[in-house]
């Protein structure tokens, strides 16, 4: 079994100036828990909710404008940057030991350029092995 196989197609995707404000918005609005950045279509980064957390790190706001002014921030500078991707064609056994071995919830799926395809998380490996189950 490929990647391609599972993965998600097209996923939802910031730039590098979009800000640490959008990404939450996104996340939680589509109950996703990461982003892959792109820049020209190619990848360049990767936000979680983790990150984002991390991040904001339990501060109390004590303004609206300091809140404003924090949630502003572009998720370049929050991303992880030169993130651990995979190509459609790669063998799905190695993607989740990747996932296993490096504690990551998602890994980009990138062509031979380096421009995003999908993305496969550890929901949809769930959501496969699942399937299988029931096949049986």
């Amino acid at each position: 079994m490929e990647v391609s196989d599972v993965m998600t197609a097209n996923p939802l995707t910031l730039e590098p100036d979009d800000t640490i404000g959008q990404a939450e918005e996104i996340m939680n609005r589509q109950d996703i828990r990461q982003l892959p950045i792109v820049k020209d279509s190619e990848l360049v980064g990767i936000i979680t909710d983790r990150d984002i957390r991390s991040f904001l790190g339990g501060r109390i706001f004590v303004t609206p404008e300091e809140r404003e002014r924090i949630m502003n921030t572009k998720v370049d500078s929050v991303m992880s940057s030169k993130p651990i991707a995979v190509a459609p064609e790669d063998n799905l056994r190695d993607a989740i030991e990747l996932l296993i071995e490096e504690k990551i919830g998602a890994l980009p799926v990138v062509d031979e350029e380096g421009g995003l395809v999908g993305i496969v998380t550890h929901v949809d490996v769930l959501r496969c092995f699942l399937d299988s189950l029931k096949e049986d």
